[in-house]
Parts: C-alpha cells; structure tokens; sequence
C-alpha cells in the first residue's frame, strides 16, 4: 500500500477523481484532454481570522508585498527580488471566471491576446469563443498562483506578481463527469499554436505556457506542436499527472517539457490559518506529527499518492506544492457560480497547482537580462537547485512500510494518512525557487 489510513477511527473517503484521465473521444480514435481536481474545499467562514495578517484597505493594483501563503513560504519565494516584470504566462487551461475582475487587475490579464478553442463532439465543427466564459474555476485558480490573487481585499502574493496572464480557453466542463472539464487534441494543440504565433510575431516576448492538463498516452500532434513552441524560444511547463502508480500523463512525460508532481505540507489542517503559517526554512526539520508519532512522521515535506510515477520512458523534472492551495474557484457541480465571489476561495489539491509554481518560477528565471534562456536552460537549472533531502528521509524502514520515504499528513476532512513513496515520486527533488532564480543569474 502507498497510502495509509493512520489512526483514525473513522474512514472519511478521499475523493480522489483523475486529474488527466485519458477517455475516448466520441468523435472516433482521438483521446480528450482533461482536468478534474482531486477535490475543492471551500475555505468556509473564519478561517482567515480577524487576528490574521492583512493589509485591509490597500488598493490592490498589484500584490507584490501582499500575504505569504504556505505554498510560496515552501519554495522561498519571499527571498526573490525578481517580479515576473515584462513576462507573459499563457495559462491554457479552462479559461477565467467570468468573476476573474474580482480576483486580478485587468493590467495582469493580458485579455487582448487571450482566446478559446471549442471543438463539437458531434459534428467536428471548430471554431474561436472567448477566454472568460468558463465554468470551471481550474485555470483561474492556477493563474492566481503565477499572479496572486484579491482575497475580498487581502492581497495574496504570487510568485511572479507583475507577470501578465494569457488567458487560453481549451477545456470545457462535462456535466456528465464530476469535477471534470476536458477538451480534444484539435482544442489543445490551436492553444499552443496560438502562443507559438505570438513569440513568432514578437520575438522579444518572453513567454511560458502552463498546461495544467494532460492525458493518459502521448499524442504526436501535442508533442510537435510544444516541439514548434520550443524552438520558438516559448518556455512549455506541464503537469506529472494525478494517476499515482499508473504513471506520468502526457504531455508533462515528455523529457523535453519541465515536469511537476505535487507535495504537500505536513503542518496542513493542524491550526487555524495554517495555509499562510509560517513554514521553517529547513524543509527538513521534523514533521508536527513527529513527538506523537516518532520518526515515520517524516519531515516538513510529503508526497501524495496521486502524483504522477515516472516509468520507463518518462521524464518526473521536480515537486511543488500541490497539496491544498488556497485560491479562487468554482465548479458546477457546486451550483451557479454565486453573485457574491467571496464565496469563491477553496482548497485545491493536485498535480494542477503544482505546476503553476514551477512555470512561475520560470517566470521569474526569464526575465533576466542578457542572453535568453532556453527550454534546455530552465530545466537543468530547476533540476539542480531542487532540495532532494525532504522528500528521500529514510524513514520507511519503519512498519516495514514497502518503500524508503514516508509522511504522515491530515486531510480536508480530518483523517491522518500515512504516506510511502519512492524515487520515482520525486524527480530530483522539491523546487527551491529562490535558488533557481539566483542560478539563472
């Protein structure tokens, strides 16, 4: 087993839905791209208490200084000078909330070289729509990563704060599926065609693409076409994939795509406002769960055990934080998107918001001056800088748990689970940031 129920006394069930899986298209033998979060958690009234750190009242143009959360803490974001000034991050994804205007500042969301791509699964029909009619939250929670995000007047910093969102709409809801949305290969690849053409008509933009998105076997229209991308001097970040054991997806599985499986913070859930909590700056320091549970507790760090596995012939690049990141969404499956968007915060879990921290770090490597950096550049530095020590503590041994590295973590809803895992989980290591930034000079 690779995740275990640990001391609880009643089994409150994971709702562990695929995050890329890989189904027929109903057209004939194509495969659809999807997403759909392993579970969104609303935040709920109270959790950002009055006692909480804020900066009420400030006008909120853009949120550089605004409110450290967990996740950036974890990878040192807050020791980077840099801003993400003068960056384009195209997010294809399921486009914005039609509430986006509340959560960003139109000058971060660059709308004007924003498009959507929709393919009629019946009729085979294409055509272009706009980028701010989604249903699904999925690529408006992923942007507020990259940008940070309006928390009902608390500016919540991003990792690369005064980079500009490109807004891509490839992916659609399914009502037919829950928490899903997918779209087909025609969908993705005009996507990241769409991003190609403008680095090609502008060669001095600095662009990265996001694809917090993936399926379950490589397509050889969506490898040329980020191959296309690349050559362009496009930056292409992609998820490992939520399907665990059963391997990484595509495109993230690519060696030549930077690829992100998603970690956790062992402190989640344990206080009140622990999602902007300060997190100790050794990731190797002992878990909380350690004076009650010894040394198979682990470090600050854990694993999921929905994270992509790199198999034979698949390339895992580095870990983020994945594991209940705090940012603006919705979903149908929740009802109609509300008036009031403060009712829009959750937790969001998976290999999704991993991959924004990384291409958001990209982000931040781009942008210095002198001779470009290429795809090749990016992802050496990023697998160099990565902190291999908290996610490989040799603590499985323990229970004669069937893999070396082990954490304990709490859930959502109050069950404490013992995750193991092997080397396969981790790529070379936790992104650090603040390294990679200093790397790329």
């Amino acid at each position: 087993m690779t995740k275990t129920k640990a001391f609880a006394q009643v089994l409150i069930a994971l709702l562990v839905l695929g995050i890329f899986s890989a189904l027929p298209f109903s057209m004939g033998a194509l495969v659809t791209f999807s997403v759909g979060d392993v579970s969104a958690v609303p935040l709920g009234e109270g959790i950002f208490s009055p006692e909480s750190p804020g900066m009420g009242g400030k006008t909120i143009n853009d949120f550089r200084g605004g409110l450290l959360t967990f996740d950036m803490d974890m990878i040192d974001a807050e020791n980077i000078e840099r801003d993400g000034r003068g960056i384009w991050v195209a997010v294809i994804d399921t486009g914005m909330l039609p509430n986006w205007d509340y959560f960003f500042p139109k000058a971060r969301i660059e709308g004007d070289l924003g498009i959507g791509f929709y393919e009629d699964p019946v009729t085979g029909d294409f055509y272009e729509t706009d980028w701010d009619i989604a249903l699904s939250g999925h690529g408006t929670h992923v942007a507020s990563t990259i940008i940070g995000y309006n928390f009902a007047g608390t500016p919540i910093d991003g990792i690369a704060p005064l980079a500009k969102i490109i807004p891509i709409k490839v992916l659609w809801w399914e009502y037919s599926q829950p928490h899903r949305a997918s779209g087909s290969v025609r969908m993705v690849k005009a996507g990241i065609d769409h991003v190609t053409a403008i680095k090609a008509a502008n060669p001095d933009m600095k662009i990265v693409i996001n694809l917090s998105l993936g399926a379950g076997v490589p397509i050889l229209e969506i490898e040329e076409a980020i191959n296309d991308a690349i050559d362009q001097g496009v930056i292409v970040v992609a998820a490992a994939g939520n399907a665990g054991y059963d391997g990484m997806d595509w495109p993230g599985a690519y060696p030549q795509v930077i690829s992100a499986g998603w970690a956790g913070w062992t402190t989640q859930f344990t206080v009140g406002g622990w999602w902007h909590a300060d997190v100790p700056e050794d990731l190797m320091t002992p878990s909380v769960w350690t004076g009650a549970f010894g040394p198979i507790a682990g470090t600050q760090v854990y694993m999921d055990y929905s994270s992509g596995r790199e198999l034979e012939g698949q390339e895992l690049d580095v870990v983020a934080p994945g594991g209940w990141v705090v940012g603006p969404y919705w979903n149908p499956d929740l009802g109609p998107l509300p008036d009031d968007p403060r009712q829009c915060y959750f937790y969001v879990g998976g290999t999704s918001m991993a991959t924004p921290h990384v291409a958001g770090t990209a982000a931040l490597m781009i942008e210095k001056k002198g001779k470009p950096l290429v795809q090749s550049d990016i992802e050496t530095i990023l697998k160099a800088t990565a902190d291999i020590a908290p996610v490989t503590f040799p603590n499985g041994h323990l229970w004669g748990l069937p893999e070396p590295f082990a954490a304990i973590e709490l859930d959502p809803w109050g069950t404490l689970w013992l995750e193991n895992w092997d080397y396969n989980a981790v790529g070379q290591g936790f992104l650090q940031a603040d390294a990679a930034v200093e790397m790329a000079g």
